[in-house]
């Protein structure tokens, strides 16, 4: 009975597989049987490794489920959703004949060489089955050479709405290349395939996973091109601390995902989400994404792996040009600032009486930044052709001692006034809770926002001069009357202050896009949906002063069934300021004139005051005043990140 039903399995294993059917001895059946029948009895479809090579997840009241979608991912038509037939399956695959390869295609072995070695680890696989000879995955692992792998996070960059948040990459680091010549090695990137520029449309979609997403390996150069030069991006590398046999599993485990793809989700399944996978099957005690619940955010993910000891072994910080740039005219005396702008608008050159009655370390700091300069406009054409230095210049410069090169060297360090290591920012969830008073009566004020940073709260880690808050919802309880109510509720709202330079003038700019109490009416507890987009200027002395100016005339619309016709068109000129009195305590002082001329037609004034004192990194106090026509409203609140 025994033997009739093994003999029946394996003609059902046959027909199910016919690949695996047509010419396979009795003993190689026998084995794969054996091999399955162990891997049931260890539970090896259980174990963490196993998921972690199938991207399961489990999730309620679906069950387990994987995160790939390329059906290629897996042997098994139910590979998706079964981890034990995907094992079973698995194990069959690896017995095909060569033969029965398709030409052009790659043996499952050579497919999925990290699931093979792991489960070659926990069945020791013997003569009976073939290990196959992968030439191409050879000749992939003996170019990357690997000796380690770093975590590289690129700031932010506000002009494209997939690094509003920045990013994170793996870059391998090569025996070949040596430490000193990084630029050289490959780097491991996961990234979206959007179809539009649209940053309305890439959030909408990248929300709903609408977009594929896949890794790609490239020169590590290239990204750094685009991120360091092109887009003038810091760069913070992380250097990370693998053993050999880690370091090997974790790049088989990326070959295999070359040949699938990912639906990809701009808060959850992302760039960062997939990295953080990666360094999980290297090493499986770390549990990183289980720290994440609704978003995962690149710079809490530079947290996260930085918490873990003994991970990070070196930081290395790569600032942009601009960066460099704006770190020597920050340096510059007055005298020097005028030299540079006169050789940029072409009035002064090396040669100039003027320039050299400089003394030669002002000459050699004006010189520098003027070829910064030079690079920095020869990156905005995205070419690859030779930056254009005038000989004259690369003379001059030539003939100067290197002194100050010395005190360059110290830039990596002093340079981050411009930028700081994302993970001493505050963590980018906020919960918030306070009390306040308006018009009508006290209440008490309940918010929370997955994402991301406001101009209010402490920038070390974020950029200075710019705001992104996403999802942002406030719930007042109103004490006398006793009603607890949706007061704002904030999808979308970013700021981009981007300061008045003399040399490079960008506008400021800001959209938002929310639910909000209609303030400037007598029906205190009525919400209208609206959105607005403005441009505007903006305006920090000296780069790094403590004073922000700005000045913004925004489009506004406004619908609601509280309006007298459901609806108004208008738009408001607004001016203020932001001031650090000092490192924990800054004052936000605005005031705006609004003007509605279609619908329901009204003119006002609102004025707004907040001051926030900082506890900590992740804790400040507010005390924010408003006033909305002739309605006011105080609020004292305490805001939690993490």
């Amino acid at each position: 009975m025994r033997s009739a039903c093994l003999v029946a399995g394996l003609l059902f294993w046959f027909s199910f597989f016919p690949a695996t059917a047509h010419s396979q001895p009795d003993s190689t059946a026998d084995y794969l049987a054996e091999l399955q029948q162990q891997a049931r009895k260890q539970k090896l479809a259980h174990e963490r490794v196993w998921h972690l090579l199938l991207k399961y997840d489990k999730r309620p009241l679906a069950g387990v489920i994987s995160e790939a979608d390329g059906m290629e991912f897996f042997n098994s038509p139910q590979g998706k959703v079964d981890p034990e037939a995907e094992l079973a399956a698995t194990l069959a695959s690896f017995f095909v004949p060569l033969a029965s390869i398709p030409e052009g295609k790659e043996h499952p072995q050579c497919n999925f060489p990290a699931r093979f070695r792991w489960l070659n680890q926990r069945l020791a696989f013997d003569s009976r089955l073939k290990v196959q000879t992968c030439e191409r995955l050879d000749r992939w692992m003996e170019s990357l050479d690997p000796t380690g792998a770093t975590l590289v996070f690129a700031s932010y960059f506000m002009n494209n709405p997939a690094s509003m948040f920045g990013h994170t990459l793996l870059r391998i680091d090569s025996r070949r290349t040596g430490s000193g010549n990084n630029l050289m090695n490959y780097g491991a990137n996961y990234a979206a395939n959007p179809d539009t520029d649209n940053a309305f449309l890439y959030a909408l979609r990248g929300l709903i996973g609408s977009f594929q997403g896949r890794f790609a390996i490239f020169p590590y150069y290239t990204k750094v091109q685009e991120y360091n030069n092109w887009e003038s991006r810091d760069l913070w590398e992380y250097e990370l601390k693998f053993t050999e046999d880690q370091l090997t599993m974790m790049l088989l485990h990326l070959w295999e995902l070359g040949g699938t793809y990912f639906d990809y989700y701009y808060f959850q399944e992302n760039c960062s989400y997939h990295v953080l996978s990666l360094l999980e099957v290297a090493n499986p005690d770390l549990r990183l994404k289980d720290s994440f619940f609704f978003s995962v955010i690149p710079t809490d993910t530079v947290k996260i792996v930085m918490a873990q000891k003994g991970l990070v072994k070196d930081i290395v910080y790569r600032p942009a040009v601009l960066s460099q740039m704006n770190h020597k005219r920050l340096k510059m005396a007055d005298d020097e600032k005028r030299m540079l702008q006169g050789m940029i608008r072409k009035d002064i050159s090396p040669e100039s009486a003027a320039f050299k009655e400089l003394s030669v370390r002002s000459q050699a700091l004006v010189l520098n930044a003027y070829m910064d300069y030079l690079q920095y406009q020869s990156m905005q054409e995205k070419s690859d052709k030779e930056i254009k230095i005038p000989l004259s210049v690369l003379r001059a410069r030539s003939r100067l001692p290197n002194a100050i090169d010395s005190a360059e060297d110290e830039l990596r360090g002093a340079i981050t006034h411009f930028s700081s290591r994302p993970d001493h920012g505050h963590g980018t969830d906020r919960f918030r809770v306070g009390v306040g008073h308006n018009a009508h009566e006290p209440f008490m004020e309940f918010a929370y926002r997955p994402a991301y940073h406001d101009l209010m709260a402490r920038d070390v880690g974020y950029d200075k001069n710019s705001e992104i808050i996403f999802m942002d919802f406030k719930l007042r309880y109103y004490l006398e009357s006793e009603r607890l109510r949706l007061d704002q509720a904030k999808f979308l709202s970013i700021t981009a202050l981007n300061p008045y330079d003399s040399l490079f003038a960008k506008p400021s700019w800001r959209a938002e896009v929310k639910i909000d109490t209609l303030r400037d009416r007598k029906c205190g507890y009525c919400n209208s949906f609206n959105a607005s987009y403005g441009r505007g200027a903006s305006y920090r002395p000296e780069f790094f002063s403590p004073l922000l100016l700005f000045s913004f005339i925004d489009l506004k619309t406004e619908f609601s069934g509280h309006l007298k016709q459901d609806f108004r068109l208008g738009g408001d000129a607004e001016v203020g300021l932001y001031y650090d009195i000092s490192e924990n305590l800054r004052i936000k002082l605005a005031g705006s004139y609004q003007v509605f001329l279609l619908g329901d037609s009204k003119r006002f004034f609102t004025s707004q005051f907040i001051t926030r004192y900082a506890l900590s990194q992740d804790l400040d106090v507010r005390v924010e005043l408003n006033r909305y026509d002739h309605n006011n409203e105080g609020v004292f609140s305490v805001n939690y990140f993490f």
